[in-house]
């Protein structure tokens, strides 16, 4: 599935929504403008062409035209058409990608205390893809009611609503991924979450996902941008900052229940990964 990447934040700015029947014989205008138009058809088809690239979107179906592109109906719908649009704005896609080249499980930089600016996150809307529309649509309806009676206290509310949409619509192309190296990343990091505190091994690895481990580590290091072993550590010092916070075992007490031999191994990772050592960082938790 073609998909467009968008950089967050921020997130898109609502403009307006709608929702029509179209009868047969109409036409989309020719309009180019600096506006995301998603269109979702419930029943006919609109016939639309951007920038000389033809779509039947037909029932069931969405579709995403591109700010400045230029878009109109190629031809008139020739049954009762049941559509839906919504317009954002929002900065240009970053580039146009396969659903199947996201990176779904890649472990982003997590914001502490200290940071002053936000990790770089995406999101990925199909271009064109068959969508389930209930779900949808009951959120364009709600957008709908709010947008007609439309005062200041539901501004936050439809942003948050056309979040909610595009939310679903990632759904679409998340759940139509079917590499076989994002379906082996699962099954990795699924075995490193229930490992727990238990010994890392490569070859046991091998034997529960009946894989070779380096294809095991090209698949996860694909889509997570870590090896098993450092996906294993940022799981366990997860863990190890959650018991800092919130008992007050010793550093030697926190290194044996997150699985590591000794407390010199976890400070020095801990110091890597995060620029303190544990101490610091509870005492300045506990302070907060």
């Amino acid at each position: 599935m073609e998909c467009l990447e968008l950089r967050i934040p921020p997130l898109p700015q609502f403009i307006t929504v709608g929702h029509a029947e179209w009868k047969p014989g109409m036409q989309h205008f020719t309009r180019t403008f600096d506006v995301y138009d998603v269109l979702f058809v419930r029943n006919g088809a609109l016939y639309m062409t951007e920038d000389g690239r033809e779509f039947a979107v037909e029932a069931g179906h969405m579709l995403v035209l591109e700010p400045n592109r230029t878009h109109f109906g190629h031809r008139p719908s020739i049954e009762p058409t049941d559509v839906y649009w919504v317009h954002f704005i929002h900065s240009a896609p970053v580039r146009t990608l396969s659903g199947d080249e996201v990176s779904w499980p890649y472990v982003l930089r997590k914001g502490g205390d200290f940071d002053v600016s936000p990790s770089e996150q995406f999101m990925y809307l199909p271009k064109m893809a068959r969508v389930d529309l209930a779900p949808m649509t009951a959120v364009l309806d709600r957008l709908i009611e709010l947008h007609q009676s439309f005062v200041l206290e539901h501004a936050l509310q439809v942003h948050a609503l056309l979040a909610e949409l595009l939310t679903l619509m990632q759904d679409a192309v998340r759940m139509r991924q079917s590499s076989r190296s994002a379906a082996v990343c699962r099954l990795a990091m699924d075995y490193l979450q229930q490992l727990g505190a238990q010994p890392f091994r490569g070859e046991t690895m091998e034997e529960a996902l009946h894989f070779q481990f380096d294809y095991i580590t090209r698949c996860l290091k694909k889509h997570t941008g870590m090896t098993p072993l450092q996906y294993l550590h940022h799981l366990r010092i997860g863990k190890a900052k959650s018991l800092l916070e919130n008992t007050s075992l010793t550093v030697q007490e926190i290194a044996e229940q997150v699985g590591f031999d000794s407390a010199n191994y976890l400070i020095r990772l801990f110091r890597k990964m995060t620029g303190m050592p544990p101490g610091r960082y509870r005492e300045l938790k506990h302070r907060k």
